[in-house]
């Protein structure tokens, strides 16, 4: 279980020492409590961002917090960032710059690679489309199909339901 410590929109003043507006704060008793009363006044902020940062940064520090923010129009508490040791935080840093090179190919080789999938999964997803809809002309069933299976949009052609399709035959 993650210490929580919340950045509010409003003001905030602690419940022990009376210091505010609070940038940040946690929440125990249901009063908000500043980082020097919860004693997490020696964390650093590491926002989000870097995925390997905040990972490495994270198993590097013997105690880490999760920094929220409330999202008015989801109605959610959204993830901001982390508050981590500085030693780890450090160490971090120093083990990303050493190792960039090396996650730059990988997302290279990654990129190429999905590149390649989406090919053969719209390929494959026109030929499923002229399958069931004989009557389709080619051209419009590749139209279709390219805008259905386009990556990250949500349709039906990324969804379980549409990868079914395909492996229905």
């Amino acid at each position: 279980m993650d210490v929580v410590v919340i950045e509010p929109r409003k003001g905030r003043h602690c419940a022990e020492c009376r210091q505010g507006p609070l940038t940040m704060h946690i929440r125990e008793f249901n009063a908000p409590l500043c980082l020097v009363c919860a004693d997490l006044a020696h964390l650093a902020y590491l926002p989000r961002g870097s995925a390997a940062l905040t990972r490495r940064a994270r198993e590097a520090s013997s105690l880490s917090a999760v920094v929220v923010r409330f999202n008015r129009r989801r109605r959610r508490y959204e993830r901001q960032g982390l508050l981590v040791e500085e030693a780890a935080l450090a160490r971090a840093e120093s083990a990303c710059l050493a190792d960039a090179e090396a996650r730059a190919r990988r997302r290279e080789r990654d990129a190429a690679r999905r590149a390649g999938e989406d090919v053969r999964f719209t390929a494959e997803l026109t030929a499923e489309i002229l399958r069931l809809f004989p009557r389709c002309p080619p051209a419009r069933a590749q139209d279709i199909a390219t805008h259905s299976a386009a990556r990250g949009s949500g349709r039906v052609g990324r969804t379980a339901a549409g990868r079914s399709l395909r492996q229905a035959r």
